[in-house]
């Protein structure tokens, strides 16, 4: 009898486990602000777990489009921290560690 209990809690175990890297691989990439470094860069961190494009960067906001979540054009004044973000990013990149990047659009979600 312990066998069988044991052997069926493993299987809920293994299937949560599963369920939980599927759910974190597919779900939407979004960032979230925690530090204004200067007027233009922001520090931002992925809400993915696993396989995220940066868990931690720094964003060049000075040519990017910030738009709010109606579509409306924003100031990067009005990004606080905690916000979160979609980007688009440039190809351009600063090898440093956490990266520097450079957004193109960036979208505050609701």
């Amino acid at each position: 009898m312990k066998k069988k209990v044991m052997k069926h809690l493993l299987a809920i175990i293994l299937v949560l486990g599963i369920l939980f890297v599927f759910v974190d691989l597919i779900k939407e990439e979004t960032f979230t602000i925690i530090e204004k470094d200067t007027d233009t860069f922001i520090w931002i961190e992925s809400n993915k777990l696993l396989n995220p494009t940066y868990k931690r960067a720094s964003l060049d906001l000075e040519n990017a489009r910030i738009i709010n979540a109606n579509g409306e054009q924003i100031d990067y004044r009005d990004l606080v921290l905690g916000n979160k973000i979609k980007a688009e990013f440039k190809s351009t990149l600063l090898h440093r560690d956490p990266p520097g990047l450079e957004a193109w659009e960036v979208k505050l979600l609701n």
